[in-house]
């Protein structure tokens, strides 16, 4: 079966969501990075067994309409909330990756009865280092422009091809390129606004603390290579969230469903299965 596009209406805003399975009583949401939309997280769901699979375009990304109000991790918590209730969804796995780690986490904070397990794929945790500086920079010179500036330079080439030398890692230059060009085109699409109401959630907290708040069976998998959610942070957070398990792709960057979906759905599923029992494992 494939997924088929869907789209409901919350406080009159459209979202777009792709759904497979959709009779399966077990339920698995896939949360996409940012920039991202739903298309980076397929080759991973369609590895990943028998479920009902959902996967949204988050406000303001792919074919989703923006919130009508702030774009932060709390108001993001409460729009998943609001899509699953609309679904008649009650209980769920949650896997996020990148910026849908954000949100997964926040979303299990607020609302735990709803999640049975929860899957963090190189979770963005806090922002610091180089990167952090660079990003900074950009968006203060931003921030000052008129709007249709602020539109050109945050999807300028410069910006994004600096990220994309520190987030890929793949010797793979097709995989490489098909994303480049889909995050050029989605970046394009944002309004100034979300973005800089992002990047200020990323840029201003740090979740590394949620990990001591967090109950749920939870697995962790790190890319040994990761620049933007780097391994110490990792490593750090699941020392705090207690009954967790923590896998390490080696060789891997930030990108590990877009890269390597065969290799993260099948660490997902023996974890989902029970097959691993250790807390830390080295994934060649």
């Amino acid at each position: 079966m494939k997924f088929k596009k869907n789209v409901i209406t919350i406080n009159g805003r459209k979202f777009f969501y792709w759904q497979k399975n959709h009779m399966h009583k077990k339920v698995i949401v896939l949360l996409h990075g940012f920039p991202g939309n739903h298309r980076g997280l397929l080759d991973l769901a369609n590895d990943l067994g028998d479920y009902r699979f959902i996967i949204p375009d988050l406000p303001a990304c792919g074919f989703s309409e923006p919130l009508h109000k702030k774009h932060n991790l709390k108001n993001y918590s409460d729009w998943l909330n609001d899509f699953l209730e609309i679904l008649s969804v009650e209980e769920v796995i949650i896997i996020g990756h990148s910026f849908g780690s954000r949100v997964a986490l926040i979303f299990t904070n607020h609302y735990s009865k709803k999640v049975k397990q929860l899957i963090l794929i190189a979770p963005v945790l806090k922002v610091e280092g180089l990167l952090d500086r660079i990003a900074s920079l950009y968006f203060e010179i931003t921030e000052m422009l008129p709007e249709y500036l602020q539109k050109i330079m945050i999807s300028n080439g410069f910006g994004k091809k600096l990220g994309d030398m520190i987030i890929f890692k793949s010797a793979n230059q097709r995989i490489h390129t098909e994303i480049i060009i889909r995050d050029i085109e989605e970046i394009k699409k944002l309004s100034p606004q979300v973005s800089n109401d992002l990047f200020d959630e990323f840029h201003k907290f740090s979740l590394i603390p949620f990990g001591k708040k967090i109950k749920i069976k939870s697995l962790i998998i790190a890319g040994e290579l990761d620049r933007v959610a780097p391994l110490y942070s990792i490593q750090e957070f699941s020392q705090q969230l207690s009954g967790s398990t923590l896998e390490i792709m080696k060789n891997c960057g930030h990108l590990l469903p877009l890269e390597k979906p065969k290799i993260t759905a099948n660490i997902i599923r023996n974890w989902i299965e029970g097959v691993h029992p250790s807390t830390i494992d080295i994934i060649p």
